[in-house]
């Protein structure tokens, strides 16, 4: 007589089997895929690579950062010197609409001091041409240099005749310039549907957006 319930163990020893050796197989099929070619990003020296950003995510972190009581444009003096600044450096012919939440555009001294980093921002919606969009500027302070540059983030670094820093990303729609400058100023610019890529590094490059200006 036949033992069905020895015949089951048997095909479910088999199927366990050979579960593991696929498992097996797709493992090892996966360790010996070719990985990707590394990518280079001009002007970076160090490039922190897409399979690595989980594990660097918390890695790199703003330490040094300037507090509310070093910033210059906590001063109203200093704040409305940077929006002259930041208006001038528009290009001719651009017209700016504020956000609801703020009665004009510029940097708001009040703002800063109530903040926990010291940065100061500046968002509108601005008109050059027949294109509109939305520019965004943070200016802050910060001791620490410009580190390694992001895949996917970072797609260009460039270093100016007095040392500033450009951290570029140009795509279909979006120009995002970051400026580090010697005297530690870091200047974020983001333009979303309106400027171009030269525009907006001239906002960037503004010299009254400097925390070293003069107010």
């Amino acid at each position: 007589m036949k033992s069905t319930g020895a015949q089951g163990s048997i095909w479910s020893t088999v199927a366990v089997i050979g579960g593991i050796v696929a498992v097996g197989t797709v493992v090892a099929g996966l360790l010996h895929e070719p990985q990707p070619d590394p990518i280079a990003i001009p002007g970076c020296e160090e490039v922190i690579q897409p399979e690595d950003l989980v594990r660097v995510n918390y890695a790199f972190v703003s330490e040094g950062d300037a507090d509310v009581s070093e910033v210059p444009w906590r001063f109203e003096s200093k704040a409305q010197s940077m929006t002259d600044a930041l208006i001038a450096a528009l290009p001719t012919g651009a017209t700016i609409e504020p956000e609801p939440f703020a009665p004009t555009f510029g940097f708001d001294a009040v703002a800063v001091r109530q903040s926990f980093d010291g940065e100061a921002d500046a968002l509108a919606t601005v008109t050059v041409g027949d294109r509109t969009g939305i520019l965004s500027v943070t200016v802050g302070l910060s001791d620490v240099p410009p580190g390694p540059c992001f895949a996917g983030v970072v797609e260009e670094r460039s270093m100016q005749a007095d040392g500033t820093t450009l951290d570029i990303q140009d795509r279909t729609d979006t120009s995002r310039v970051i400026a580090s400058a010697t005297d530690g100023t870091r200047i974020d610019v983001n333009a979303n549907g309106v400027l171009t890529l030269d525009q907006v590094i001239d906002i960037a490059l503004a010299p009254g957006l400097r925390a070293s200006a003069p107010a």
